[in-house]
Order: C-alpha cells, then structure tokens, then sequence
C-alpha cells in the first residue's frame, strides 16, 4: 500500500510528459529543409561565400524562432 501512495505522489509532483505532435515534427523538419536549401541556393547559385551563405540560414532561423517565441508569449498571457 505504501508503495502505490508514494508511486501516486510522485506522479502527481512530476508534469505529465506529452509526446511531441505529427504537426510539430512535420513543421519542424521543413523550417530546417527550407533553411538548408537556403543555404544551398544563396552558397551555389548566388555565388556567395560559405560563411555569408551559412550567416544567412542561421539568422533566418534565429529570426524564425524570434517570431514563435513573440506568438507564444502572447497566447501564453491568455491563458
């Protein structure tokens, strides 16, 4: 009995671990397709150097990541 007690109470002290969506890794795998094609496009056929090529992918991903973390303070403080 004591151990179905400190199993219950450790359950209810721990949040409950969802698993990750299909829409989120759906979404995620093509933020990351469309950023290394990107990177592709501007390196190969744009002509530009590898480091400006990469510099371009990796601030259109922090500025991607800006834009969800502002929609989700907002949707946040609704709740």
């Amino acid at each position: 009995m004591a151990t179905d007690q400190k199993t219950a109470e450790q359950a209810a002290s721990q949040p409950a671990k969802r698993p990750i969506g299909r829409m989120w890794t759906v979404s995620a795998v093509t933020v990351g397709s469309l950023l290394l094609s990107w990177f592709l496009f501007a390196w190969l056929a744009l002509d530009r150097h590898i480091a400006d090529a990469a510099g371009e992918s990796v601030g259109s991903g922090f500025a991607l990541l800006l834009v969800v973390s502002v929609i989700g303070a907002l949707r946040g403080g609704r709740g």
